[in-house]
């Protein structure tokens, strides 16, 4: 991938990564409260989304395999996706004290991030270059956290300067006007021969002949699963469990950032030096250690050093993950089993919060204690790594066209 290639990929993850910061761990979160909602309806959320969109991405994925021009698929999608996202975002002001407007805008603001998302890594898959790709994934982890500092750290300061409504306006314009970028000038390097489109049942069949494939959907699954319940409750989690007060819990989340940028770039250079996998085993050992620290302690925590170890680890875990699903996929399955794996991640990161927030609701139980289906999930998750052979991606069915152009 040239250079030129790498900083305008890199936009999409500057756009969107605020609204995973403002949107999805902030602001959504206590209006879902403050409308009346409770934590089992926040939990209920990403299932909400999750179900649709995975009906939804791996189409997606498919328009982009078998577009006679990935390059403009891609950029359309981009396109549309953000403006859906975007406007869903702004809309949110009109409907923020209604339980189900806020649940329907949240479901197309997710579905258009997802979309774009799908067209951003099937294009890391393609144009990346297989030595490197820890790295080249730190790339737009770094830009994407930078872009959540920017975004919404400013969201916060515009809330303070005048109200939260004007605060979402902000990240739903951040969002179009960056994401415009990719959208407009993202081009794939051209190739020598045109790679044969599998159909699903192909698909399906490469899937269950690859052990490396298999296990990396059940990873994702089960680490996925834990990564979403603490975006899903982050907020929630400061005030509950840590005992922020709610005028101090956009600055303690924004203390994140600059620590996700750190461990996104690091992790994704140790994973190009020492091996994906076992970086990211050691990844997920962090995440263990976090929660059942938090479990046991709660508020006793120091608070600083729980934002610094949940941003480096959030970080790298978005990083590895991404690099090591680009460095097993087939050649010229790229769009179609990302969005196949994304089936697999959404639903993953549906039933965490669901079961969080469903314990965190009963009678004798609480948001601290039901911290603990995120700790199984992660534990369960760190096994299949040994059965991830994270250089066995070949071309699909013995197609002899590898990856042309990767050049840097």
């Amino acid at each position: 991938m040239r250079q030129r290639e790498k900083i305008i990929w890199a936009f999409y993850d500057f756009a969107s990564t605020p609204v995973a910061f403002a949107i999805n761990a902030l602001y959504l979160p206590l209006m879902i409260i403050g409308a009346g909602g409770t934590n089992t309806l926040v939990g209920v959320l990403p299932l909400v989304t999750g179900s649709i969109a995975a009906l939804w991405t791996p189409i997606v994925g498919l328009l982009i395999d078998r577009a006679p021009s990935d390059s403009f698929c891609r950029r359309i999608l981009i396109l549309i996706s953000v403006l859906v996202a975007g406007l869903s975002i702004i809309m949110m002001t009109r409907l923020n004290t209604s339980l189900s407007g806020l649940v329907l805008l949240f479901t197309l603001m997710s579905i258009g991030i997802q979309t774009g998302w799908t067209a951003v890594n099937s294009y890391l898959a393609s144009e990346g270059e297989e030595k490197n790709m820890g790295a080249l994934s730190g790339i737009g982890i770094v830009f994407g956290y930078i872009g959540g500092a920017i975004g919404a750290g400013g969201a916060v300061i515009i809330e303070r300067l005048a109200s939260r409504n004007h605060a979402l306006i902000f990240i739903g314009l951040f969002l179009i006007l960056f994401a415009l970028i990719p959208a407009v000038l993202l081009k794939d390097l051209p190739k020598e021969a045109q790679i044969e489109n599998p159909n699903l049942a192909e698909i399906l069949h490469e899937i269950k002949d690859n052990t490396s494939i298999k296990m990396y959907l059940l990873g994702s699954i089960l680490w996925g699963d834990a990564i979403s319940t603490i975006m899903t409750f982050a907020s929630l989690i400061a005030n509950q469990v840590l005992l922020i007060p709610l005028d101090n819990i956009a600055f303690v989340v924004g203390l994140a950032l600059p620590f996700a940028i750190i461990g996104g770039y690091a992790q994704g250079h140790l994973g190009d030096k020492y091996g994906i996998v076992r970086i990211q085993g050691i990844n997920l050992g962090v995440w263990a250690v976090g929660f059942a620290s938090i479990v046991i302690f709660g508020a006793l925590m120091p608070i600083i050093a729980v934002t610094c170890v949940a941003g480096f680890a959030l970080g790298g875990n978005v990083t590895l993950t991404r690099a090591l699903y680009a460095k097993i996929i087939p050649v010229g399955m790229e769009g179609r089993l990302f969005g196949i794996s994304a089936i697999f991640t959404f639903f993953g990161g549906a039933v965490g919060p669901v079961l969080t927030g469903f314990f965190a609701d009963l009678p004798g139980w609480n948001l601290q204690l039901a911290l603990v289906v995120p700790l199984i999930f992660v534990i369960l998750s760190i096994p299949t790594l040994k059965y991830i052979n994270e250089n066995s991606s070949v071309p699909f069915q013995g197609i002899s066209t590898q990856k042309e152009g990767a050049s840097s």
